[in-house]
């Protein structure tokens, strides 16, 4: 199953690139795997209001959703998975024959209605808020904890 985690906006915090460089290299031995971002869109409709900021990005983000068959929100009002929960969950979307599952990590703003209604499901990471950059790393990270719980190898310590 192709698996990709698709960002809105771009980082330029080194600190993230090098969490993201470093998970998303990890993940590249488990499974095929992609890792986007989408242009920044929030500075260009500044003057905007928010609902116009979310709308600009789902048309970005829609670019990549391209062959999604599956697509799932991380979004701070999703149910919460734990570790192995997750691991399980993306056992039963592999063995669903899924061929492309993308999670999507949303703006300041959060998601415009029709990505929530092209969604399949939601995950939240936790119930505190952090900043959207640094949920990139968090859910790269979880993703190849995943893969590594399946694969029954030590990195995680229930």
């Amino acid at each position: 199953m192709q698996l990709s985690l698709i960002a809105i906006g771009t980082t330029g915090q080194p600190w993230v690139r090098d969490g993201l460089d470093m998970y998303n290299t990890r993940l590249g031995r488990y499974t095929k795997y992609t890792y986007v971002e989408t242009p920044n869109l929030k500075g260009k409709f500044a003057k905007a209001d928010p609902a116009r900021v979310m709308k600009e990005e789902a048309a970005a983000a829609e670019k990549f959703l391209k062959g999604v068959d599956h697509l799932i929100l991380l979004d701070e009002h999703g149910p919460q998975m734990g570790s192995i929960q997750l691991s399980k969950h993306l056992q039963g979307l592999m063995n669903r024959g899924l061929k492309h599952t993308a999670f999507l990590v949303g703006g300041a703003y959060g998601f415009d209605p029709t990505l929530r209604q092209r969604a399949h499901a939601t995950w939240s990471l936790s119930k505190l808020t952090f900043p959207h950059e640094l949920i990139r790393v968090c859910a790269a990270e979880q993703l190849y904890r995943a893969h590594t719980i399946l694969k029954g190898e030590p990195y995680h310590h229930p």
